[in-house]
C-alpha cells in the first residue's frame, strides 16, 4: 500500500531561544533530527491511497522521469515530491488520481511511503 502525505500546515518558532514547555520540546528535538531546521514542525494529512498494482500501473505508463523520481519507493520507503518536481512530473506522468494531486499542490510538498 502507498500512502500519499501532503504538507497542511509549516509551524516555525519566532525566537529561536523561546523556553517551551518539556513536551513540546521533545517534539521540537525530533523535528529536528529528522531532518527540519531547528523549531519547524510541519504537519501532514494523509490524502491519497494506492495498492501497489494501482502504482505500478502509473510507473508502468509514465516517462522516464517518473520512473527515476518515485519509482525507487520499495528501496527508500518514502519519497518527497517537491515543487521544483511537479513541473517536468506533471509533463511526464501519465493521468491519473496522483497527477491530479499534483495539478493542487501549491507551495506544498507531498510525501510517498510504503505502508
Amino acid at each position: 500500500m502507498i500512502e500519499v502525505w501532503k504538507l497542511t500546515q509549516r509551524h516555525i518558532d519566532a525566537e529561536k531561544g523561546e523556553e517551551l514547555p518539556q513536551v513540546l520540546e521533545q517534539v521540537k528535538i525530533f523535528s529536528t533530527y529528522v531532518g527540519h531546521g531547528i523549531g519547524t514542525i510541519d504537519f501532514t494529512e494523509k490524502v491519497a491511497e494506492f495498492s501497489n498494482e494501482e502504482y505500478k500501473e502509473i510507473l508502468d505508463n509514465s516517462g522516464e522521469y517518473t520512473r527515476l523520481k518515485i519509482g525507487n519507493l520499495s528501496r527508500y520507503f518514502e519519497i518527497e515530491i517537491r515543487i521544483e518536481h511537479i513541473k517536468k512530473l506533471l509533463s511526464d506522468m501519465c493521468e491519473c488520481p496522483l497527477k491530479e494531486i499534483l495539478k493542487d499542490l501549491k507551495g506544498s510538498y507531498l510525501v510517498l511511503r510504503l505502508k
